[in-house]
């Protein structure tokens, strides 16, 4: 009532002065779509120094975070009555939203925020090499990425299973993309997946392979670069200023990969040693061509002689060695607490609707911490 009264009192004076009802009304909606509080969510004032948020405060932030919507009357009820401070009823309230179909705005907006998955697409794949891409192709890489996350998040899966998995969530285009058998059934499905057909966890679908490649050609520091944002949560140091472009091979030249130009291109101190922690994250991923197709050949436009054989082979800054994604991906399985650490400052950082601080630590290990003994499974 007390947010309203302004409101209505201001169509109450436009009637007095002479204003249709209708034209009041219109008035009085003007001033709502223009006020500050339509656009932003209010949390008090900063004056008031409040150690925690209100009940009504913890609604709204719940319902903006798994319905991008405002309370329904059930959780408003919850705040009314001081009862959703309680952590059994917050839980309680918690699993209540999230089985209600309004969360998948959440299963949809949060993965793409987390993953980047508004750069799939920025560079449209050349059709003189990737005649086969189209947009729904497009389209079918972003929903399985998603429909992945919603997966894991709804059956309460570990965090393992973004690193690799035995399974994805597959249409007929994308199995076909993929080289993979026919479906038995249209649309989106669970599919067990073969070790052969080299998928499995984020880092081995399309749609994050091709977002970090530019359309003509994969780009192994861009994808180590995702690697280290997405799964690790660490940003990595801007390159420096003025870096020389990998240029095509010389006409005359032997055909080399992206790799070996890299790695001619890295050998100065200022730029190895940030290539040691970046590059090998990308490197793992070079089987994969700039659309995310399996290959053992990197076709190389120009240069003299036959195309070279991909090389995903590396070895990460703690000495640890590996032959290939698949290797790569089981070293991270050894250790899943930071992929945990990652998910959870993501999932803050979503939640909070803004970036995590020094001062956000301790709650972020400590949620970290509470999972380890659970496998970190999604809704634990």
């Amino acid at each position: 009532k007390k947010e309203t009264l302004p409101y209505l009192k201001l169509i109450e004076e436009q009637q007095k002065l002479g204003s249709s009802p209708f034209n009041a009304y219109k008035t009085g909606m003007l001033a709502v779509l223009s006020s500050k509080n339509f656009f932003y969510l209010q949390e008090g004032s900063p004056k008031e120094n409040k150690p925690r948020v209100s009940n009504h405060e913890l609604a709204s932030r719940l319902s903006y975070l798994i319905w991008n919507s405002m309370p329904d009357m059930d959780l408003l009820n919850s705040a009314y009555s001081q009862k959703l401070s309680k952590p059994s009823e917050l839980l309680s309230q918690m699993n209540r939203m999230l089985d209600d179909p309004k969360s998948e705005r959440f299963m949809h907006s949060f993965p793409h925020q987390w993953l980047q998955l508004n750069k799939l697409g920025e560079f449209p794949p050349d059709p003189k090499l990737y005649p086969e891409y189209d947009l729904w192709l497009e389209k079918s890489m972003a929903l399985e990425t998603t429909q992945f996350f919603r997966t894991v998040f709804r059956e309460n899966l570990s965090v393992r299973e973004f690193v690799d998995s035995t399974w994805s969530v597959l249409n007929p285009r994308l199995a076909l993309h993929y080289g993979i058998p026919d479906l038995p059934t249209a649309g989106f499905q669970k599919v067990t997946l073969k070790p052969e057909w080299n998928r499995g966890g984020l880092m081995t679908q399309a749609a994050t392979l091709a977002l970090s490649s530019d359309g003509t050609r994969h780009r192994p520091v861009h994808r180590g670069v995702w690697v280290s944002e997405a799964i690790f949560g660490k940003t990595p140091n801007p390159p420096p200023p003025n870096v020389d472009p990998i240029e095509p091979n010389p006409p005359e030249s032997p055909r080399a990969t992206i790799r070996m130009k890299l790695e001619a291109h890295t050998t100065h101190a200022s730029c190895a040693s940030c290539h040691k922690h970046i590059d090998p994250l990308g490197f793992a991923f070079d089987n994969y061509n700039a659309v995310g197709q399996w290959r053992l050949i990197e076709e190389v436009q120009h240069g003299q002689g036959k195309h070279p054989d991909v090389d995903a082979s590396g070895k990460l800054p703690d000495g640890r060695s590996f032959s290939g994604p698949a290797e790569f991906k089981k070293i991270l399985c050894e250790n899943l607490e930071p992929i945990a650490h990652a998910v959870v400052e993501k999932l803050a950082t979503y939640a909070l609707r803004r970036a995590m601080t020094v001062d956000d630590r301790e709650a972020i290990e400590n949620i970290v911490s509470s999972c380890s003994g659970k496998d970190y499974r999604m809704r634990d």
